[in-house]
C-alpha cells in the first residue's frame, strides 16, 4: 500500500527528520512504497537524496511530469 507524506510547510530540517524516521521505521516492509510531496524544491530533494536515500540505500524516482514528487522504495528500480 502506497503511503504519502506531504512536506509543504515544513522546514528542511524538520522534513529530513520526518522522512528518515518514516523510512527507517518502515524499512522492514519489503514492499515499501512512499510518495513524498516536496513541492518545487530541488534543494530539499537533493538533501533527502544525499543525506538519507543514498546513506540507507533506498531507491527513488522523480517523474518528469511532476518534479515536486518523489517516489521512494526499498526495492531496486531498474
Amino acid at each position: 500500500m502506497k503511503k504519502c507524506i506531504d512536506l509543504h510547510g515544513k522546514s528542511h530540517e524538520e522534513a529530513l527528520i520526518i522522512v528518515e524516521d518514516f523510512l527507517l521505521l518502515n524499512s522492514f516492509d519489503n514492499s515499501l512504497d512512499l510518495e513524498l510531496i516536496t513541492g518545487n524544491s530541488p534543494m530539499l530533494q537533493n538533501k533527502i537524496i544525499n543525506n538519507i536515500l543514498k546513506k540507507h540505500e533506498f531507491s527513488y524516482y522523480i517523474p518528469n511530469h511532476n518534479r515536486g514528487v518523489m517516489y521512494i522504495t526499498n526495492s531496486k528500480i531498474n
